[in-house]
């Protein structure tokens, strides 16, 4: 020991040594002594101490981290010119003057507040100054109701549930709803707005609302009533919000999740809501076609409104005999009932049987908005469509029919986010047709072509965020597997005949559109894979910017899940059809230029000569400086400009899905009748075909062998 403190002292670290000893005694006093209250200071602790307080929050911090049960305690402060071992030892000289007895209490009494303060021990922040007051008496109801909830609310949504024990259980003072004297004021004023719901594309039947008789009730009584309009408003404000039923449970097609809004929010506005009547009302959406549609509702059950039965135009009724082919000059008995259809009188009474420019020209117009040749010949084939296409529907919709397809579109709005955008891009399938909104006004209409009922075109919104001009494309999976794979599989070595009719090699499958197979990045001889037993998906292809390429000349790139986005096309005749679901679920364009116009006026304060200018370049991409929103959406039913009731064809099929998740019953509603459905096989004599299949099958009975290009035309597109 002599020789270790003749050690110390030559180094000079005696001193030291005696401080550190000092130190732990100060520390084995300071656990025994009681904590000191999180607050407290020693008012002789001069401001220079206290600068030292960031260190101490750190360390505070860590030892939180790693010791909650030190939480709590709280680190005295030092005074100047203190040694550690002196300030330590205050609190533990302090406790030693008090009883033991005294000292105990103390310890006892402030634990709890250093308790309080730890997250887990506290899963509820009460306001302040409430931590330190001793809690209300509840009201004998909320005590009740806060017994009764867990049983009382098994049947309620669970979200729903959740927050309604989470706030009875917080609530200090009355409740919402109800009084030992019965209804609130409030409470009546929801009930009533709860039973108009049907006024809102609603069934007041969903909601269970209690009958509350006048007089006394007991606490209990109360509570269960006070629990039945708790959990009917919660229901009513999910419902309003598009919560009724999940939209993917309906379709996959549906990718949309209503905006609900979280119940305890619910909870604590509506009770602090003057008229919650109002506020329920509030949460209807507030989009245009909502609000137009509940007013066709309205007077729809009411009785009010006219449905108007279709007037057949007597020049529908005028019907043109199979015949010879009409040519331009010809002289016709026919060409006077031609006139009478088209309504293009002669010039001159003795001309009544010239087929001349004036009424040709009618004629190619006719043609070209049915989808067919616009050459201006009258064969059978057009004959077949000028006595069958614009005639009135077969039979009018029942009121029920008509009032459901209401509800259905108006559920369909309630999907849809709460703010669609200040400028955004709506494209509604059924109706073939894309709007750009700016300020809720509509400033662009265009024709679409949407995807066919087995390569349907999904409901969803995304932001545009990209323009590319002259853009290149990549054949997706589904396109690779479903239609590109049989070609190459039926081509493959040569020597099938197959639909090719014999020869033609899987390299020239894919240069018929200029396509490039690649593996692993690398550029891939089509003719060297043997395509009936290689993985299709494990290759890519590719088709550059050009004349032929699919996407036109632009695409406006909205990323999501389903790789959909709109562009141009070459196939500009398909813009004529009436039913225009032809697509690989991509939306094509009519005018993607004046499209990409707009856009970019708004955008980037473009000049059209500057958008114009891209189309000359090469191939670019644009990205947007705000995102635009797109939203694509399955409307089969729209008010117009004159508050009429427009119907679209449900060629998806999900209006009586709708309906069934909807009324738990079956509905079928009526379809409209396309020019289209009269499809003319050229201008050849026979029946009309009523199928897009039974038309190309007639067309190969007379056409005979296909040629390669046949084969891929209209595959290989979007």
């Amino acid at each position: 020991m002599t020789k270790k403190t003749a050690v110390l002292t030559r180094a000079g670290m005696l001193p030291a040594a005696a401080a550190l000893a000092l130190l732990g005694l100060a520390a084995a006093r300071a656990e025994n002594s009681p904590p000191t209250v999180s607050g407290a200071t020693d008012k002789t602790t001069p401001a220079s101490a206290q600068q030292k307080q960031p260190e101490s929050e750190l360390g505070a911090t860590k030892a939180a981290a790693t010791t909650p049960k030190d939480a709590g305690k709280e680190a005295a402060p030092t005074a100047t010119g203190q040694k550690p071992a002196d300030t330590a030892a205050k609190p533990a000289a302090t406790t030693a003057q008090q009883p033991p007895d005294a000292a105990k209490k103390d310890a006892t009494a402030t634990a709890p507040a250093a308790t309080a303060a730890l997250p887990d021990t506290a899963p509820t922040t009460l306001p302040a100054g409430v931590a330190d007051k001793p809690s209300p008496p509840a009201d004998p109801i909320v005590a009740s109701v806060r017994q009764k909830l867990p049983d009382a609310a098994k049947g309620a949504n669970p979200d729903d549930a959740t927050a309604l024990i989470a706030y009875y259980g917080e609530l200090i003072g009355s409740p919402i709803w109800i009084s030992t004297s019965g209804f609130t004021a409030k409470a009546k004023a929801a009930v009533d707005e709860i039973g108009k719901a049907d006024d809102w594309g609603l069934s007041a039947s969903d909601f269970q609302v209690p009958q509350v008789a006048a007089g006394d009730l007991s606490p209990e009584a109360a509570a269960d009533s006070e629990i039945k309009l708790a959990i009917a408003v919660l229901k009513y404000a999910r419902y309003a919000r598009g919560g009724r039923i999940n939209p993917m449970a309906i379709s996959q097609l549906v990718d949309q999740t209503p905006p609900v809004r979280d119940p305890k929010v619910v909870l604590t506005e509506i009770a602090a809501a003057d008229a919650p009547d109002a506020y329920l009302r509030s949460l209807h959406p507030k989009h245009e076609q909502f609000e137009l549609l509940r007013q066709v509702l309205l007077k729809a059950r009411g009785g009010n409104e006219k449905v108007e039965e279709p007037v057949e135009d007597p020049a529908l009724a005028v019907k043109i005999p199979p015949g010879r082919s009409i040519v331009s000059g010809a002289k016709d008995p026919q060409v006077a009932l031609l006139r009478q259809r088209l309504k293009v009188p002669a010039d001159d009474a003795a001309n009544e049987t010239v087929y001349d420019a004036k009424l040709q020209e009618a004629v190619r117009e006719f043609q070209r908005t049915s989808g067919l040749r616009p050459d201006g010949v009258v064969g059978n084939g057009t004959r077949n469509v000028l006595n069958g296409s614009g005639r009135p529907k077969r039979e009018s919709p029942t009121a029920e029919a008509r009032i459901e397809r209401i509800r259905i579109n108006m559920e369909r709005w309630r999907w849809l986010p709460e703010q669609l955008g200040k400028l955004y891009v709506w494209d509604n399938v059924p109706e073939f047709l894309t709007r750009v909104v700016k300020d809720g006004k509509v400033i662009h209409t265009d024709k679409i072509i949407v995807g066919q009922p087995s390569w349907p075109t999904p409901a969803f919104s995304a932001d545009m965020k990209m323009i590319v001009f002259h853009p290149s494309w990549g054949v997706p999976d589904g396109i690779k597997v479903k239609e590109l794979w049989p070609l190459l599989r039926n081509s493959s070595g040569g020597g099938l005949f197959g639909i090719f009719g014999g020869g033609y090699s899987s390299q020239a499958v894919l240069e018929a559109y200029q396509l490039r197979a690649y593996q692993n990045g690398r550029p891939v001889d089509a003719n060297q894979v043997d395509w009936s037993s290689a993985n299709i998906r494990s290759f890519s292809f590719q088709q550059p910017p050009g004349p032929k390429n699919v996407l036109g000349t632009v695409k406006f790139m909205f990323p999501n899940k389903h790789d959909v986005y709109m562009h141009d096309t070459p196939e500009r005749n398909l813009f004529a059809k009436s039913f225009r679901a032809l697509s690989h679920g991509c939306m094509r364009v009519e005018e993607p230029r004046r499209l990409a116009e707009i856009l970019l006026a708004e955008d980037k304060g473009w000049s059209p000569e500057k958008t114009r200018s891209m189309f000359n370049g090469y191939s670019t991409e644009v990205p947007l400086d705000t995102h635009i929103p797109v939203h694509v959406t399955y409307m089969t039913a729209r008010v117009d400009s004159d508050g009429k009731l427009q119907t679209f064809g449900d060629f998806y099929g999900l209006d009586s899905r709708t309906a069934a998740a909807l009324t738990g019953k079956s509905m079928r509603f009526e379809q409209p009748t396309y020019a289209d459905d009269v499809v003319a096989s050229g201008d050849d004599p026979g029946s009309p075909i009523q199928s897009t299949q039974r038309k190309q099958a007639r067309k190969k009975q007379y056409q005979g062998t296909p040629t390669l290009a046949d084969a891929i035309t209209g595959i290989f597109s979007p």
